[in-house]
């Protein structure tokens, strides 16, 4: 099935709206074996939005909207799918019944939004549990328009909770698509561990791409049903796992945080971090992840010379001598870590954001008062260094924490 997806919204044309619909929408038209064939942005204006529905008709069999569905002049989505399709706008009862419950019969309010419970004739009508504006599927002829609303908040629910079950009646197959997220490993270096089982497979296929600083293998199936596709995909991720071993540090959106977090508590070891680059961010990161708080114990930000010997008990003449951004720093924030607050793991950071050495950064990493340093020279603005030297610590660590533990099981 041929799919066009069009984004109606002004806001969206100058850019005081990002538009992440499509994209969701996108790839979930590609789990069900349709193809996408073109993406667009329309404003609130009816004769460019009529004409980009007519001619999408002409070469798609399924047209996809989202924006539109409001009860003001320039919601005109419904309208233009009904003339184009030569349809009347008839009221729905199911919503028009909601919409005078969620005005407590305001007969004002329910007149100025009346507009929402008109839908094409003989449409398929979902309900917005997440907002007035309900959507619909109409057919003509073999071409289909399903239009959704807006807010993503709005538009996913309603999507994943009753629109794909009608759309998986028209698929013949289904594509499902899933990732292996790597850490530390460069591009080459990934690439050379993998290069045979990519070349190799063809259903599933894998394909090594980059993303926010992360290293990502995604595995693609085509089957006949959803389940075959997972079992599918299931296969090759171990055999991708067993390759890479430790490297691969979570599936899909999991974030090298999470898996941190995983490890800490599959281990029950304490972390504390000091960091002076990253201002915290590190522990920032570990925070975000419910459930840290039974392991993340401390964090302190040592910014200054000043902070890092009053509170860590780091020496001044090891500043004195080898500089504040030094090997010989890192190792000593990590050491008096150890020493002052007894935890099992600690990371440190000292480094320079911005300036002639910019990029510049040096990592303390402890497990189980074992340390070692790790020398980055990175490039960016200020804060995508910091963004990816926290990155690097947390992975870093999990690294040594994995490695240590393996040994120590032997």
């Amino acid at each position: 099935m041929k799919v066009q997806i069009i984004a109606v919204g002004t806001e969206l044309l100058l850019g005081d709206t990002l538009d992440t619909n499509s994209n969701y929408l996108s790839i979930k038209m590609r789990e069900l074996g349709f193809d996408v064939y073109k993406r667009v942005v329309v404003g609130d204006n009816y004769d460019r939005l009529y004409k980009e529905i007519e001619e999408g008709l002409q070469q798609n069999d399924l047209i996809v909207t989202t924006g539109g569905l409001g009860p003001t002049e320039d919601d005109i989505t419904k309208k233009c799918c009904c003339d184009c399709l030569g349809k009347k706008m008839v009221l729905n009862e199911k919503s028009y019944a909601k919409l005078r419950k969620y005005f407590n019969e305001d007969e004002k309010a329910i007149q100025g939004n009346i507009k929402q419970c008109m839908f094409p004739e003989d449409a398929i009508v979902f309900e917005n549990f997440n907002g007035t504006a309900d959507c619909a599927l109409i057919e003509n002829n073999g071409k289909r328009i399903l239009f959704l609303p807006g807010p993503p908040a709005e538009m996913k629910p309603i999507y994943e909770n009753q629109v794909q079950q009608v759309l998986e009646q028209f698929a013949t197959d289904c594509i499902i698509s899933e990732t292996l997220n790597i850490s530390i490993l460069g591009e080459w270096d990934m690439n050379e561990r993998v290069k045979d089982i990519i070349e190799l497979s063809t259903n599933p296929t894998v394909a090594p791409y980059f993303k926010k600083d992360k290293r990502i293998l995604r595995i693609t199936a085509k089957a006949s049903d959803r389940q075959t596709a997972l079992d599918m995909i299931a296969e090759k991720k171990q055999e991708l796992r067993d390759r890479l071993g430790v490297y691969v540090f979570g599936e899909n959106d999991e974030t090298i945080e999470e898996s941190v977090y995983k490890v800490l508590k599959e281990h029950d070891l304490s972390i504390m971090t000091s960091e002076s680059i990253t201002g915290g961010m590190i522990a920032s990161k570990l925070v975000n992840v419910s459930g840290v708080s039974d392991y993340l114990k401390r964090s302190l930000v040592v910014y200054s010379n000043e902070a890092k010997i009053d509170l860590l008990g780091v020496k001044a003449e090891t500043i004195d001598t080898y500089g504040v951004v030094s090997e010989n720093v890192a190792f000593e924030m990590v050491e008096r870590m150890f020493e002052k607050f007894n935890v099992d793991c600690a990371i440190s950071t000292t480094g320079f954001a911005s300036g002639e050495n910019a990029g510049l950064v040096y990592v303390g990493l402890g497990y189980k008062n074992t340390i070692k340093t790790l020398k980055l020279q990175l490039h960016g603005e200020r804060n995508k260094i910091r963004n990816r030297v926290s990155n690097r610590a947390l992975a870093e660590l999990r690294l040594m924490i994995l490695e240590n533990v393996s040994r120590e099981t032997f």
